[in-house]
């Protein structure tokens, strides 16, 4: 099974989605997990392929006492979109193998070519930028992780899951781990659960210790004790409005040009940089202004 991770579906993304579908070989089907937030409408456009609604009030389960809970919980900065994803793989059981793509993640060759790529790989979590905790222990979402059982810093793992394929047993243990308390950002989780579980765990291109011959300098590039990861393929940031000319490489995040959040973008960029202006010139004032008390030793008149 393929999941199609959005949060919106309009005709780029619908592009997108039918591009990375029909590269999917014949026994993966294809589907749109769309997440739907609160008064955000079904787009009528999703009746056109196969689908799964995830409303946001679904990933608040009490079932995730540590992972769903709390009066600050966000989905995007406490990096729980992961939730999205298994929603959709534990309401379709029986698969072997469940990829999940974000809607910005492209491929700059046929997408066949990567999806077949693995298909004799039996790991069960095929993921991007693996580090363990010794090799980046001042990792910003360290502090988030937390279990019920202690974790030995070589058998805690760092990822990237922009794009990633589980198995059914790397399902089953994240629901479970999930449920006895485990918490965190997604990508100090799923890593550390896996080999926690007994799973194996295998990068799926890049450099790293955890990428077997047979990927090493394939698939992507990033750079992964970089805090956005850049440059790379494969990065958080910056943004790209469509992939590199090299070919047979994963690109992400490649987002559409939305003009309005652009121009918003662009103008809270002008407040911040007018406000250093303005704070400087304000303070070059003061220090040339004359004091108005006699400097020390003075005499008084």
């Amino acid at each position: 099974m393929l999941v199609f991770q959005t949060h919106f579906f309009d005709r780029w993304c619908e592009a997108a989605f039918r591009q990375v579908a029909a590269g999917c070989p014949p026994h993966v089907t294809p589907i749109v997990a769309f997440h739907q937030a609160p008064r955000v409408a079904i787009p009528k456009r999703l009746a056109r392929v196969a689908h799964h609604i995830v409303p946001t009030a679904d990933l608040r389960s009490p079932a995730y006492p540590g992972k769903s809970a709390g009066p600050d919980w966000d989905l995007w900065r406490g990096g729980h979109t992961d939730l999205i994803a298994l929603h959709a793989f534990l309401a379709h059981p029986g698969h072997d193998h469940y990829w999940a793509v974000e809607y910005d993640v492209r491929f700059s060759g046929p997408w066949s070519r990567f999806l077949r790529a693995f298909e004799g790989d039996d790991a069960d979590l095929l993921i991007s930028s693996v580090l363990r905790r010794r090799d980046d222990p001042a990792w910003f979402n360290w502090p988030s992780l937390s279990a019920p059982e202690p974790l030995a810093e070589d058998r805690t793992l760092r990822v990237f899951l922009p794009i990633f394929r589980a198995s059914r047993a790397m399902v089953a243990a994240m629901d479970g781990a999930y449920r006895a308390g485990w918490a965190g950002h997604c990508e100090a989780t799923w890593g550390t659960v896996a080999l926690a579980r007994g799973l194996s765990v295998v990068d799926l291109g890049g450099e790293g210790e955890f990428t077997p011959d047979r990927y090493r300098g394939r698939f992507y590039l990033n750079c992964p004790r970089q805090v956005h990861l850049a440059p790379g393929t494969l990065v958080f940031k910056p943004a790209l409005y469509r992939m590199g000319r090299r070919p047979d490489m994963l690109w992400h995040p490649v987002k559409p040009f939305f003009w309005r959040a652009e121009a918003k973008e662009g103008l809270r960029d002008i407040k911040r940089r007018a406000g250093i202006v303005v704070r400087g010139v304000a303070g070059w004032v003061r220090r040339r202004r004359p004091s108005a008390e006699p400097p020390p030793g003075a005499a008084a008149t």
